[in-house]
């Protein structure tokens, strides 16, 4: 449709021009020298438009060369992006060997994007050559010095991966210069720091890792309850009361309220002495939430008002009257009182609700004491068949899988990114 306009607009300039020129076609006198020549405006004319003709075509052969280096580039490129694409279907099927093969070979070549240089890192990687991998990521290095912060991530990345724990921490710091409070550097640093159990590490990085919204809520309190976990230990292991009472309070309010973490504060304090504290706080906290940990220390403890702890766990029973662990707490604080009959019952009543090692053994420890020797064996021979303790030591099972899986952004994009 356009030619087709062209045309007749062409011809209509033709037309008013011949209409135009025919009556006077003008004339045109040259002259240099003795030398004059003479035309009508009309030659003279289509000569200026011959002329203009000739040097565009003139222009366009001497261009030819750098056209033909232009096709020729473009030409390699496009093969270059099929050996690519051909390498990352290997990569992603899993032929690592071929595909790493195929990317090194491109990684060689100075018009390769970066993208080739970090597949072929990933492919070495996943086959375990450390030392091609590391030889792919500073070609990239040395080729895009501007992208120096992507190559320190994926380095980072894959080092964690292949557990090389201590190049990694370098190529963090490092990473950390480049690209400071950045969530991939945080999410990182936190995958060394879970990686070698560094719990001070951790600590320091929690406040980030809370600013930055690399985890959840949920999953950074799980992070932070499985840190302060080991942190009290440590106080624990210093055996100062008032060390672990300070560290306590220093704890973060909702990392205080996590009841598992709070079940060993108390088992700690027990542990160095502090029973009335300790039974304070199980009072308190059973009050706003019922939990079978902290109900079974508190028959643990030792040293307090044995008969204040009689009548609080005997007010648990009346809204609790079918709790196997309250019965038995119930079981362990009368035999400290010396309340044999109410000690029998509450084991017994235990046993019947849910039969433990624990509840046979001191059952039978209190009918050996009340002279029945037999009763007493039986009760030992059905503990011993029964296996360990149902309500074991406080502690907080938090799966860093599951936490770093939360934090884990999905970089195989990376891998085939152009």
């Amino acid at each position: 449709m356009k030619t087709l306009l062209a045309a007749l607009l062409a011809l209509l300039v033709s037309v008013a021009a011949a209409l135009f020129l025919l009556p006077d076609p003008g004339y045109v006198l040259i002259g240099y020298g003795k030398l004059s020549v003479e035309m009508s405006l009309v030659v003279f004319a289509l000569l200026l438009l011959l002329a203009y003709l000739a040097v565009c075509a003139l222009a366009g052969l001497w261009r030819v060369p750098a056209r033909l280096r232009q096709w020729s580039g473009q030409r390699q490129l496009r093969k270059l992006s099929r050996r690519y694409d051909a390498a990352v279907v290997e990569l992603l099927t899993g032929k690592l060997e071929r595909a790493e093969r195929q990317l090194g070979r491109l990684a060689d070549d100075h018009r390769t994007p970066l993208a080739v240089c970090l597949s072929a890192a990933h492919a070495a990687n996943r086959l375990g050559a450390e030392r091609r991998r590391d030889r792919y990521l500073a070609t990239a290095l040395k080729r895009f010095p501007d992208a120096a912060a992507a190559v320190r991530l994926v380095q980072a990345e894959l080092q964690l991966a292949s557990g090389q724990f201590e190049p990694a921490r370098t190529t963090l710091q490092q990473l950390a210069a480049l690209l400071p409070h950045n969530r991939e550097t945080l999410r990182l640093q936190m995958k060394l720091f879970l990686g070698e159990k560094d719990w001070e590490g951790l600590r320091d990085l929690l406040p980030d890792l809370r600013r930055s919204e690399v985890l959840d809520h949920d999953n950074w309190l799980k992070l932070a309850v499985q840190v302060y976990q080991e942190r009290i230990r440590e106080l624990t292991a210093a055996r100062d009361l008032d060390t672990l009472k300070n560290g306590w309070t220093q704890l973060p309010p909702p990392v205080r309220q996590d009841h598992a973490l709070l079940a060993l504060y108390i088992e700690q304090l027990a542990r160095l002495g502090e029973h009335r504290q300790a039974e304070q706080l199980l009072r308190e906290q059973l009050g706003e939430h019922w939990d079978e940990r902290l109900v079974y220390l508190y028959g643990d403890l030792d040293g307090c008002d044995g008969m204040a702890q009689q009548k609080t766990a005997e007010k648990w029973l009346e809204r609790h009257p079918q709790d196997a662990v309250l019965l038995l707490t119930l079981g362990k604080i009368s035999l400290r009182n010396k309340l044999w009959g109410k000690a029998r019952g509450y084991l017994e009543a235990s046993i019947g609700l849910q039969p433990t090692a624990e509840a046979y053994r001191l059952l039978g420890d209190l009918l050996e004491q009340l002279e029945d020797p037999d009763a007493a064996a039986d009760c030992y021979r059905k503990g011993l068949a029964l296996p360990a303790p149902v309500i074991e030591a406080p502690r907080v099972v938090v799966p860093d899988a599951a936490v770093l899986a939360a934090a884990d952004s999905d970089r195989s994009s990376m891998v085939v990114a152009d």
